[in-house]
């Protein structure tokens, strides 16, 4: 386990890869924590490797993460080699660059019901919210999968659950 704190930004970050090199190799585990701004990241490595159907273990994983009742807002992205360039939801396959992006699954702050948000694969009641599954797919050359995870974030947006990241693109 390596941690690296950044005191600056009160920031701590623990990984089992001290290198890029390492996170090549299959299994690498990061999770950052950034109390200031409310951040938790959780980076699996080659999770589809390890598991043939990593969609069970990662939903268990962001039902634990947001628990706490401090959580409003979760997400995942997704990174993958297509056609032989590295790409990821977020940089390449996002809907709105103002906004946050759901990414594959994640968690909104709100109740909500399967008829609000249709598109969706798997809606969830969890504590004071709902975690939302967009696809059960998650490749990013899948054409329907990238759809799916599209049009739930629309739907989210309409619904005022997808936060603005630049408020001057409202």
């Amino acid at each position: 386990m390596f941690a690296h704190i950044q005191k600056a930004n009160t920031a701590i970050h623990l990984t089992n890869a001290a290198t890029d090199a390492e996170w090549a190799k299959r299994g690498k585990v990061s999770l950052a924590i950034h109390p200031g701004s409310g951040i938790l990241r959780l980076g699996l490595g080659r999770l589809q490797e390890l598991y043939p159907t990593p969609t069970t273990l990662v939903w268990s994983l962001l039902q634990g993460l947001t628990s706490n009742s401090r959580v409003t807002f979760a997400q995942t992205n997704v990174l993958q080699k297509v056609a032989g360039s590295i790409m990821t939801y977020s940089g390449d396959r996002r809907v709105f660059r103002h906004r946050e992006y759901l990414g594959w699954m994640g968690y909104v702050d709100a109740p909500l019901a399967a008829d609000q948000l249709p598109q969706a694969a798997r809606l969830e009641r969890h504590g004071r919210g709902t975690l939302i599954l967009a696809t059960e797919a998650l490749g990013l050359g899948d054409r329907a999968a990238v759809e799916q995870a599209n049009r739930t974030e629309i739907g989210l947006a309409e619904l005022g659950l997808l936060p603005v990241v630049r408020g001057s693109l409202k």
